[in-house]
């Protein structure tokens, strides 16, 4: 007998196809072939991914923890990255449909059109650091000219008063004005200095560091910040240490500036190998639609672009009058530094 056309059409279609049985496959057509040979993977893994029963960042579903991946899964469309057996990775999309005992997994390169895409998200994004970084820089530069700047003009027409004026009457009352005024003008270049970069963060490590901004908030501001490290104190690397920092200043200060809240809650902590940061408020919360475009809004992306350029994962739960918690998770590739 010929082969019907049904079967023809499984054999020369584009995609590759695996026809599944009882979780093995009982038969694959040409591109199915060619792919396993290019890129040898498990099926087994696969068909976990794609029945929703494993996840792309966790090996298990104890893991996995109801993640954000697995609330947006389509078996309809999902992605997939192989690894070819020289190492190269591509990105592909599957898809999975059952019928009755069979199932049918389909699996396709990523578009062209696809990767095009990416690469212009990426480089709006880099676009956005560009201008986030140029935003800060007017600040400071701001800051310099209408701070510091103007301080010390007033202080050298201070000390010129004193030159020309030939009364002694009053001069150590001067003299201690001024004094006191340099006292407050170095006040505010070691604050600035520390809000540029903490030396607590090079010194003493992450844990530490954060106690201190933490202390200064308190302080600056009155709301009670409950800090709960869950880890032993021990330096990661630079980059971990000041993204987690980062993280944590932004995040505090939009609660202090936007919830109308009195406390904090803080936590940090080592769990299935991820460093996890947890900021936590019963404030005011909000939509994220109604900040979108605006400067908070542009703070959010920020602490995001920051999470993911070392492979971070930042995930924000808000809802208005329940509050907002933001939880960042650094994926455990770096050797800690002893």
């Amino acid at each position: 007998m010929g082969i019907s056309i049904i079967e023809k059409l499984f054999e020369e279609a584009k995609d590759a196809l695996f026809l599944i049985e009882e979780n093995k496959c009982i038969k694959q057509n040409k591109m199915a072939i060619t792919l396993t040979k290019v890129y040898p993977f498990s099926l087994e893994k696969v068909l976990e991914i794609a029945r929703g029963e494993g996840c792309r960042l966790h090996s298990t579903m104890e893991k996995c923890l109801d993640c954000e991946v697995k609330a947006d899964w389509d078996q309809a469309a999902f992605p997939l990255i192989l690894q070819s057996a020289q190492g190269q990775q591509e990105q592909f999309s599957g898809s999975y449909t059952e019928v009755g005992q069979q199932a049918l997994l389909s699996i396709r390169r990523v578009a062209v059109q696809d990767r095009l895409q990416q690469v212009i998200q990426n480089k709006r994004l880099i676009e956005y650091v560009n201008q986030a970084h140029e935003n800060e820089r007017k600040a400071l530069s701001q800051e310099l000219h209408d701070g510091l700047a103007q301080s010390i003009y007033s202080l050298m027409l201070e000390t010129r008063q004193l030159k020309w004026d030939e009364q002694a009457e009053g001069l150590e009352a001067k003299l201690q004005k001024i004094d006191e005024d340099f006292v407050a003008l170095l006040g505010e270049v070691k604050q600035l200095a520390v809000d540029l970069r903490p030396t607590a963060l090079d010194d003493l490590g992450l844990i530490p560091a954060i106690e201190a901004l933490l202390h200064r908030l308190t302080e600056t501001t009155g709301v009670v910040v409950h800090f709960i490290p869950i880890l032993e104190t021990k330096r990661f690397p630079e980059s971990v240490e000041t993204i987690t920092y980062r993280v944590l200043q932004e995040s505090v200060m939009n609660s202090v500036k936007h919830a109308d809240v009195d406390e904090l809650w803080v936590t940090l902590s080592e769990q299935e190998s991820q460093l996890l940061l947890n900021v936590r408020d019963h404030g005011r919360g909000f939509d994220f639609e109604d900040v979108n475009g605006r400067s908070r809004g542009l703070g959010l992306l920020h602490m995001q672009e920051r999470a993911e350029s070392i492979g971070g994962h930042l995930a924000i739960q808000s809802q208005k009058a329940e509050g907002t918690t933001v939880t960042l998770r650094i994926p455990s590739q770096w050797e800690v530094i002893k």
